[in-house]
């Protein structure tokens, strides 16, 4: 299990996708891989889950660099050198309000790294 969802975090960082999914899409969609992680890889939704979290990690990358250069506040402070884990996304992501599953896959994964790496 946690080796296919890894999977899904390593590819994370390729080139973004298609539209936004929402938080609650991206995680019902991710509910049956992580049910049967042995079939995560051949699944038909493994390619477009993971260009989504790609997706959304490229546009939060690319904010937080304009943030930066802007002199404004990050939204998250990540220690240098780390890095959240897709079991930790996923936990973070379900622990969202409903309201907040509403939101696109980059903005509700804003705030699970915004909750678990504030600013201070």
């Amino acid at each position: 299990m946690i080796v296919a969802l890894s999977a899904i975090a390593v590819l994370a960082v390729a080139t973004p996708a298609m539209a936004a999914m929402s938080v609650a899409t991206f995680l019902s969609r991710a509910e049956p891989l992580r049910a049967n992680p042995l079939m995560a890889l051949t699944s038909p939704d493994y390619p477009a889950l993971k260009a989504e979290a790609a997706a959304a990690t490229h546009q939060l990358r690319a904010e937080a660099d304009a943030r930066r250069a802007a002199g404004k506040k990050p939204i998250a402070c990540v220690p240098d050198g780390q890095s959240i884990g897709i079991m930790e996304m996923l936990g973070g992501l379900d622990a969202l309000s409903p309201a907040d599953k509403r939101l696109p896959l980059k903005d509700g994964y804003a705030r699970v790294l915004a909750k678990n790496y504030p600013c201070r």
